[in-house]
């Protein structure tokens, strides 16, 4: 290949391609700064000759096949006036760096879609011990992450049914934490209590599930005015108690009428802008058949729209209402979550005023399950802390 093609490709301005070494397993390319001289740091005087010269090594993405190492060759000049000898400097590299940019975006994007460690370093003629810590310890994985405005917190499996994790969520930036082992109280409130207590001082929203355990620790740490319930969590215990009068409704059916109810279930909860005519004369039969069903879900559509509300003591009054309701029904799954809304009242309505959800911590969750399982699990903690970090969110 010639030089202007070698020199098009690696889109590097400053330097010109002096040389090339093709071997067995990588190509060497020899660069050098096309400026011939510098300006003295001392005197501001140009300096044109040239006292001796060293090379410098650093590592690019793969040309032909092979991997690509490129030697600057960086002079060091003297100047006539006051007899310094600088070296010069590259704008397109820091002093230190041993590898391009694009280079170490690119191992590190390859290394978490899934490639094997190994495979990398034999086509990027790098160690695997390198591949690991460019992609874990120096990336966004590595560096400590600070608490913000708005956090998540959820637990995930490390195994299923035996272990589990804590997982911290910035939710204004959209990426994780921290995660760490347990999920019980103490070991949340020893984590934020190791925070520095300006961290502390700047968390206004915490969004969790209905965990008392989670609640608690909260509750000690922050407060009782940041603690939000997560709006899914609440529909999701709303959904239940239909599912719990279509249960009921269908023991009195036969089986084909059964199977017919079953097929309506995604249909229960549409508006009616998302029915064509046949569903909701479908569902209008049903509903006049079974007067429990008709009470529940409209109930449940009632729940649904509130969390579309604006203001916050019409919130409050209208939730009351839907309480009220509940409370009053014969059906007992209304009662139960009747029951429910009360006692986590005060965290469900914070949510009309700041309007944060845990989708984003969930999303994460699943995203951990799908690094576990790619991983056939991960017993190193540390390790699973790198890979989470370095795999989820933004940098």
């Amino acid at each position: 290949m010639d030089f202007n093609g070698i020199e098009a490709l690696l889109n590097l301005p400053e330097f010109r391609v002096t040389a090339q070494v093709l071997g067995p397993k990588q190509l060497d390319l020899h660069l050098e700064r096309r400026a011939t001289c510098i300006v003295c740091p001392r005197c501001q005087t140009v300096c044109s000759r040239i006292k001796e010269s060293r090379p410098r090594c650093i590592r690019d993405l793969p040309m032909l096949e092979r991997p690509v190492r490129l030697w600057l060759h960086l002079r060091r000049f003297e100047c006539r006036g006051c007899h310094h000898r600088p070296w010069e400097k590259s704008e397109s590299f820091g002093e230190r760096v041993q590898w391009t940019e694009r280079l170490y975006q690119q191992v590190r994007a390859e290394f978490l879609g899934g490639c094997p460690g190994r495979e990398l370093a034999r086509r990027y003629g790098l160690s695997e011990r390198t591949v690991f810590r460019w992609t874990f310890e120096r990336s966004r994985g590595g560096r400590p992450r600070k608490l913000g405005r708005a956090i998540g917190i959820d637990a995930y499996a490390r195994r299923k049914g035996h272990h589990y994790n804590t997982s911290i969520v910035d939710l204004d930036k959209g990426r994780p934490i921290a995660t760490f082992k347990g999920r019980r109280a103490d070991d949340v409130i020893a984590w934020f209590k190791s925070r520095p207590q300006e961290e502390l001082a700047r968390v206004e929203v915490v969004v969790l599930d209905m965990s008392k355990t989670y609640f608690g620790a909260i509750q000690e740490v922050f407060g009782d005015q940041v603690q939000v319930i997560d709006r899914f969590h609440v529909v999701q215990q709303a959904v239940d108690a239909l599912d719990a009068v279509l249960s009921a409704v269908k023991k009195q059916l036969d089986t084909d009428e059964a199977k017919e109810l079953k097929k309506l279930r995604k249909r229960w909860l549409k508006s009616s802008e998302q029915l064509n005519v046949d569903e909701i004369i479908a569902r209008y039969d049903w509903q006049r058949r079974f007067p429990a069903l008709r009470e529940t879900l409209a109930w449940v559509q009632d729940l649904r729209k509130w969390f579309d509300r604006r203001y916050d003591k019409p919130a409050r009054e209208a939730l009351l209402t839907l309480i009220e309701r509940a409370n009053q029904s014969a059906q007992e799954p209304l009662q139960r979550i009747a029951g429910t809304l009360t006692r986590w009242f005060a965290p469900i309505v914070r949510y009309i005023r700041n309007r944060y959800t845990n989708g984003m911590t969930e999303g994460f969750n699943n995203k951990i399950k799908l690094i576990q399982r790619m991983a056939y699990g991960l017993r190193n903690e540390h390790n699973r802390r790198k890979r989470i970090l370095a795999w989820c969110g933004a940098p």
